[in-house]
């Protein structure tokens, strides 16, 4: 785990470039080609260009993991050029990581985890110092990491601590060195800010992730220049996307083709059902799946444990843990958040989920939830069932009428001050304000991103898969 005594080596801020290493083969590429030649992928150039992008970082990080941890410190002294690669100058040069934006559907994903596999074949000292993780988690974890620093705190040190303002006793740079000490390369799926207590907390974690030579590699739908796009408070973030953008490549897949909906074309039978005028019927069909899964199993009420020292109740479980039943109210309506949803995907293997209705930008907080609730079940693999009143592409609109989106902007929108909402459970905070996100705009690009996810996620070759 991440809770062992952190000891701070600071690295120089100058990274060299990952093309100083070469090799002539490619893992990620051999990989892919392999997965064509099996008939599993077509051949995409965009994907082909990430993939080498993606081998020269491994063969960078080939190397760099397996140096000792004191051949990695570097001198002070420097040669005017920030990026070379001489080793006069240096003991060991930090690899720059890589940032992968463009399209949905288009293998990002994919192809981070083929990286993320080839290399956490290497170990450094008997343990992976690679870790895979999607963003909402990887956040809820800090969060929830601090939370237990400044309560721990409390009790052993009083109120008073909370006045000492010193670095030793700043919770965000405990926590990044908590991690630094056991992760090496962090791979992010699915990087977005959109909510201004992360965007607050990001510039010091990272700041001391780098500087104890963490390398991320991480795929987007966004640019890093566009990421908390009109968020509140965004001048806090700015020095995050220069850090961002010193320490990472920046590779844009061009490609514009979403494979997840190409595959799931013509597809008669799935798990998404659309209401046609009559939901009891859709409600039915929910059920017979819940039914067909139980399999005589009477369902009972649960309490998932979700962190904060909270909990979230069931209604309609399964005691053997196979399958869980809510209605979209249930999980949408209510203030829930990444780890209440993460702590579902971690406990069942399928979903079922009755009465989604239409999502607009007015409902922002309902989408917001839906959003980050398909992604972390698609991140655990998780098999879904769903009632609609649309199909998956249909049911988000990404507009208001005229007025209404000025209106919810500034009608509850509060400056914060730098680390006012550090400590406290996120999820919580994510049916206040609009005023606590960034811009509704950013839901226009994760609309697309869910609808994409939910037809995969509910078809027959997924439930084949995973089930």
């Amino acid at each position: 785990m991440w809770y062992t005594r952190a000891v701070l080596r600071r690295f120089p801020n100058e990274v060299m470039s990952t093309t100083c290493v070469r090799k002539n083969s490619s893992v990620v590429l051999n990989r892919l080609r392999e997965k064509i030649s099996a008939g599993d992928l077509v051949h995409d150039i965009a994907q082909e260009k990430a993939a080498r992008k993606l081998g020269r970082l491994h063969n960078a990080l080939s190397e760099y993991l397996q140096e000792p941890e004191s051949s990695k410190l570097m001198t002070s002294n420097k040669t005017g050029e920030g990026n070379s690669c001489t080793e006069t100058s240096f003991k060991k040069r930090l690899p720059k990581g890589l940032y992968i934006f463009g399209d949905v559907g288009t293998g990002k994903s994919m192809l981070m985890d083929t990286f993320y596999q080839e290399l956490s074949r290497i170990s450094v000292g008997q343990r992976n110092v690679c870790r895979r993780v999607h963003f909402h988690t990887f956040l809820a974890d800090v969060h929830k990491m601090i939370y237990e620093l400044k309560q721990k705190d409390l009790k052993e040190k009083g109120r008073n601590f909370h006045v000492d303002t010193s670095k030793e006793n700043n919770p965000i740079v405990r926590v990044a060195e908590l991690l630094a000490d056991e992760v090496k390369v962090l791979c992010f799926d699915e990087f977005q800010v959109t909510d201004v207590a992360d965007a607050l907390i990001l510039s010091q974690l990272f700041e001391v992730l780098f500087a104890r030579g963490c390398v991320i590699v991480a795929t987007s739908n966004r640019p890093p220049e566009d990421l908390y796009e009109g968020g509140i408070n965004r001048g806090y973030f700015l020095p995050f996307i220069d850090m961002l953008k010193g320490y990472c490549n920046v590779h844009y897949m061009t490609n514009k083709i979403d494979y997840r909906l190409l595959s799931s074309e013509g597809a008669a039978d799935n798990f998404f059902f659309v209401e046609k005028g009559d939901q009891l019927q859709e409600t039915f069909e929910c059920r017979a799946v819940l039914n067909k899964i139980l399999d005589g199993v009477k369902s009972e009420e649960m309490c998932l444990s979700v962190g904060f020292n909270r909990q979230l109740k069931i209604k309609v479980a399964d005691p053997k843990k196979r399958v869980c039943f809510f209605s979209f109210a249930e999980l949408c309506k209510n203030e829930l958040g990444a780890s209440d949803y993460n702590a579902v995907a971690r406990s069942f293997r399928a979903v079922i989920i009755e009465g989604i209705p239409k999502l607009t930008l007015k409902e922002h907080n309902e989408a917001r939830r839906f959003i980050t609730l398909i992604d972390e079940l698609y991140e655990a693999q998780s098999v879904l069932s769903c009632s609609a009143v649309a199909p998956p592409h249909n049911l988000f609109e990404g507009h208001c009428k005229k007025g209404e989106l000025d209106e919810l902007v500034d009608s509850d929108s509060t400056e914060l001050e730098p680390g006012e909402t550090l400590g406290i459970d996120v999820a919580q905070s994510t049916g206040r304000t609009i005023g606590e996100f960034a811009s509704v705009q950013e839901l226009k690009f994760a609309f697309r991103r869910a609808s994409s996810r939910l037809v995969e996620m509910t078809s027959t070759d997924w439930w084949g898969k995973y089930m």
